[in-house]
C-alpha cells in the first residue's frame, strides 16, 4: 500500500512542499535560528489527523542545558507488538555566506535556480548541466538534509492512516535533530527522549534510520549505503613555556618552538592512519594553532595551543592519546636538545665555558594535571574553576566564545594552581566526540538489519539499476550516539580528559546503552554539500529513495527472522 502511495503524484507533490516550506527557514546551525523550526513541526504535527487526535503522540524535547533552548521534535506512530523503527534528520544548516550576491535567495529554491541559469553565479561544468538538465533541487539545506527530512515525514504520514486503521505491525518514532553540524547538540540528546519513550510504551528499537544525502563517489549508479559512522576526537596540546626577554633567549623556553616540533611530529602522521573493513582513515591534522599573546612585546610568548582532528575506527581514543603523548616526548627531547646546542654555539662564540640548560621534557594529561592542581590549591581551584565555566557558558550562549577558547581558558586556570611552574606539554580533548560506531560491533543482534541491506540492495539493483554497497559514514553523523559499542572502554578515559565535561558538554553514555540499535541511512542523492552548488536528485527524493527506505521500514518492522 505505502509503495501505491509514493507512486501518486499527490505524494510528489507533498515531499515537495514540505522540502520547499522546510528549506525556506534558515535554521543556522549553532545558533538561536535553529529554534524557528519549532513553529513548522508544531504546524505540521497539527496537520496530521493521527498526531492532533492523540496529544501523547508528538511533542518538544527540550534538550537539558542547551545554550540556544532547543529541542527534538518527536512523534511516533503506535502499532502492534514491541518492535519500533527510529526515523531521524537534522534539522541545522550551514551558513550561506558561500552564496555571496545571491544569499538572500539560497532558501529560495525556484528564486535561486532562476538565478543561476541567468548565470548570477558560475557553476562548474558538472553543476551547470545539474540546472539545466532539470532533474535537480538547488538550495542551501536541499540534500543536506531537509530533502531526507521532508521524505520522512512525507512517508509518515503514509503510515499514520495505517496507524489509524489498526493496520500498522510495529512502532514507528521520528526525531527531528539540531546542531548536527557543529556540536550534535540533537544526537547527543536523542537517547534521552528514545529512553523515556522506551520507559513509556515498551518500544524495542529494531533499526535507527537516517536520510542524510547519499554519497555516489563510486559511481553514479553506485550509492553507499551507511551501517557505520567513523570516529572523531579533538585532542588539544598546550604548551607552556619559560618566559624569557629575548635579549637573554636562554633564560626561557619559546613554546612556539615545542609546539612547532609537535606539529611537524603529529601533522599528517601515518601512525593514526585506521582501516576497518576497507575503508581507511586520513592521518590526523591540526586545525587550530595559536600562541598566547594578546599585544606585541619583546618576550617569549608563554604558551602555545594547537587542536588536533582525528578521525578513527578500530583505534581507541586510548590508543591515538598514546601515540600523541609519546610524539609529544620525542618533541620535546629534540627541543631541548636543539637549545642545547644553540646554547654551546653561542657560548663557544663568546669564548666561554657552556653549561647544562635547566630543561626537562614533561608532558601529561588534564587528568593528571587536574590531580595536580587539586593536591596543590584544593577548593581555591575548584571554586575558581566554577565561577570560570559559568562566566564561559554565558559567553558561549551569546556567540562571544567558542568551545576552542574556553577550553584553553580551563587549561590555563589549572595550571594556575600547579605549584610547579616549568615548561610542560598538556594533552587534553575538547567537545565535540563522536564514537564510532558499527553494525558490527553488534555481533548477531544486527542480524535483523544485515537483512534489512540485503533487501535494499536487491530492490534498488532491481527497480532502478542502481548497486548499493555497504559502507561508512566517514564525515561524522549523529548515528554515534544511537549504537553503543559493549565492549568500548573509552567513557573513563573521555570523562576524565574531556574540557568542559558535565559542565557546557556531555554524553549520555548509559542512556546510549540502553536504546543501542543498529543503523541504516537511506536519503537522496546530492551533490555540492556545504557549497553554493548544493543540489539534490529529484528522482531520489520523490520515488527512489522513499520506496527504499519505505521497505526498510516494513522488512524492519515486519522481519520474523532471528534477530540474535
Amino acid at each position: 500500500m505505502i509503495d501505491e502511495i509514493i507512486e501518486r503524484e499527490d505524494f510528489k507533490r507533498r515531499v515537495e512542499k514540505l522540502l520547499t516550506d522546510f528549506v525556506g527557514i534558515y535554521t543556522s546551525t549553532g545558533t538561536k535560528r535553529e529554534k524557528l523550526v519549532d513553529t513548522f513541526y508544531k504546524a505540521w504535527f497539527d496537520s496530521v489527523n493521527y498526531f492532533k487526535s492523540r496529544g501523547d503522540s508528538s511533542g518538544f524535547f527540550e534538550i537539558p542545558g542547551d545554550p540556544f533552548g532547543r529541542t527534538i521534535p518527536w512523534c511516533f506512530l503506535k502499532g502492534t507488538g514491541r518492535r519500533t523503527v527510529v526515523l531521524l534528520h537534522h534539522y541545522d544548516v550551514v551558513d550561506t555566506d558561500d552564496y555571496g550576491a545571491l544569499r538572500t535567495l539560497a532558501t529560495s529554491p525556484d528564486a535561486l535556480m532562476s538565478a543561476l541559469r541567468e548565470g548570477k553565479a558560475e557553476l562548474d561544468r558538472e553543476a551547470l548541466d545539474d540546472l539545466r538538465g532539470g532533474e535537480w533541487l538547488f538550495g542551501r539545506g536541499a540534500a543536506d538534509m531537509k530533502g531526507g527530512a521532508a521524505i520522512q515525514m512525507a512517508l509518515i504520514e503514509a503510515y499514520a492512516n495505517l496507524a489509524e486503521e489498526g493496520r500498522l505491525d510495529g512502532n514507528i518514532v521520528l526525531l527531528g535533530l539540531p546542531d548536527e553540524e557543529n556540536l550534535s547538540s540533537g544526537g547527543r540528546g536523542a537517547p534521552l527522549i528514545l529512553k523515556k519513550l522506551k520507559d513509556l510504551h515498551g518500544f524495542d528499537y529494531a533499526l535507527a534510520l537516517n536520510s542524510e544525502p547519499t554519497n555516489r563517489s563510486l559511481g553514479p549508479n553506485t550509492p553507499k549505503l551507511f551501517v557505520s559512522s567513523i570516529g572523531k576526537v579533538l585532542p588539544l596540546i598546550y604548551a607552556r613555556g619559560a618566559l624569557a626577554h629575548v635579549g637573554w633567549l636562554y633564560d626561557g623556553l619559546s613554546p612556539i618552538k615545542i609546539m612547532a616540533e609537535v606539529v611537524r611530529r603529529l601533522d599528517e602522521n601515518p601512525l593514526f592512519i585506521d582501516e576497518e573493513n576497507g575503508i581507511v582513515s586520513t592521518g590526523g591534522t591540526f586545525l587550530y594553532l595559536k600562541d598566547g599573546k594578546d599585544v606585541y612585546d619583546v618576550s617569549l610568548p608563554i604558551s602555545t595551543a594547537g587542536l588536533m582532528n582525528v578521525l578513527f575506527l578500530k583505534n581507541t581514543v586510548g590508543d591515538i592519546i598514546d601515540i600523541i603523548k609519546r610524539e609529544c616526548a620525542e618533541a620535546f627531547d629534540a627541543v631541548i636538545a636543539d637549545q642545547q646546542r644553540s646554547y654551546d654555539a653561542y657560548m663557544k662564540a663568546q669564548g666561554k665555558e657552556s653549561g647544562a640548560l635547566p630543561w626537562r621534557t614533561n608532558v601529561k594529561l588534564y587528568s593528571e594535571l587536574y590531580g595536580e592542581a587539586l593536591r596543590d590549591s584544593g577548593e581555591a581551584f575548584t571554586s575558581g574553576l566554577g565561577s570560570l565555566i559559568s562566566g564561559m557558558r554565558e559567553k558561549i550562549t551569546r556567540g562571544e566564545l567558542n568551545m576552542i577558547g574556553a577550553s584553553r581558558a580551563v587549561v590555563e586556570h589549572t595550571l594556575l594552581h600547579v605549584k610547579d611552574r616549568s615548561p610542560v606539554i598538556v594533552i587534553a580533548l575538547v567537545p565535540p566526540y563522536y564514537p564510532h560506531v558499527s553494525n558490527a560491533m553488534l555481533g548477531a543482534s544486527a542480524n535483523r538489519a544485515e537483512r534489512v541491506c540485503d533487501s535494499v540492495i536487491a530492490a534498488a539493483s532491481e527497480r532502478y539499476g542502481d548497486n548499493y554497497v555497504r559502507h561508512c559514514a566517514t564525515g561524522m553523523s549523529d548515528f554515534s550516539y544511537f549504537l553503543r559499542n559493549p565492549i568500548d572502554a573509552d567513557t573513563d578515559y573521555i570523562k576524565d580528559n574531556m574540557l568542559l565535561w558535565g559542565d557546557i558538554y556531555s554524553i549520555p553514555f548509559a542512556e546510549m546503552e540502553e536504546i543501542s540499535m543498529p543503523i541504516l541511512n537511506i536519503g537522496p542523492w546530492g551533490k555540492g554539500i556545504h557549497t553554493f552548488a548544493e543540489r539534490v536528485f529529484t528522482d531520489d527524493l520523490y520515488r527512489r529513495a522513499p520506496h527504499l527506505l519505505a521497505l526498510a521500514i516494513d522488512k524492519a518492522l515486519g522481519d520474523q527472522g532471528t534477530a540474535d
